[in-house]
């Protein structure tokens, strides 16, 4: 796990290590969408959230669909691509394998933490303003593992939505895009760890290398 110290909260980037699923899922996959065995995948979570002091019986995660959609934390599978919570111990997950996983924390007055799955469609559509919006106040922000500008070729129809300079020879830099789009919500900070999940398949799932049969990786949170 890659964690990021921000004080008021647990938050971590999880890789494919340290978990109990084999084969093409081996080991620390976080769903059982892509055809693991459901048991292990929820053994798997347990074991992400037991590194992190977090109850796994509580653990909040969407039914990814590529939207702009961000929901207050405490429910399973309602469609969407992002979480929010101001309630102490909840734990909240969203899930990657190439797309960006993103944390979001409010940093004056009240906590509240979103863990959000963007890939260029949610960028393009706003995940992050939404949020952004949903944390309100002063925020800073950590982008995790994502597939990188080294490997992530898209056509014209997608490359024309974001600034044009972040398109080079047919690769987008979503790092990038995710950056800005941070910044344009106002969050005044953003780390980033710039790994590419396709070039390092020792540490990630990567869909544009294995193609669905894969597992997926994801950020944990809750406030503290």
């Amino acid at each position: 796990m890659m964690r990021w110290e921000q004080p008021g909260y647990v938050v971590a980037f999880t890789t494919r290590a340290g978990g109990v699923s084999d084969g093409v899922y081996e080991s620390l996959n976080l769903t059982a969408g892509t055809g693991d065995d459901p048991e292990r995948v929820d053994e798997n979570r347990r074991r992400a959230c037991e590194a992190l002091d977090l109850d796994a019986s509580r653990l909040s995660f969407n039914r990814q669909v590529h939207s702009p959609t961000v929901r207050r934390a405490g429910r399973r599978g309602e469609p969407g691509d992002g979480l929010w919570s101001d309630e102490p111990g909840l734990p909240m997950l969203a899930f990657s394998a190439d797309c960006l996983p993103i944390a979001i924390a409010r940093t004056d007055a009240e906590r509240r933490l979103a863990v959000v799955h963007a890939g260029w469609r949610g960028l393009a559509e706003g995940v992050v303003d939404a949020a952004a919006a949903a944390l309100g106040g002063e925020t800073v922000a950590a982008i995790g593992p994502a597939i990188g500008p080294c490997c992530y070729e898209v056509g014209r129809e997608v490359s024309v939505l974001f600034d044009e300079d972040l398109t080079v020879a047919g690769h987008l830099d979503l790092w990038s895009v995710a950056e800005r789009a941070l910044r344009r919500a106002g969050v005044a900070a953003v780390e980033r760890l710039d790994l590419c999940t396709r070039c390092h398949p020792e540490l990630f799932f990567s869909h544009r290398r294995s193609g669905r049969a894969r597992g997926v990786q994801g950020v944990i949170g809750a406030v503290a």
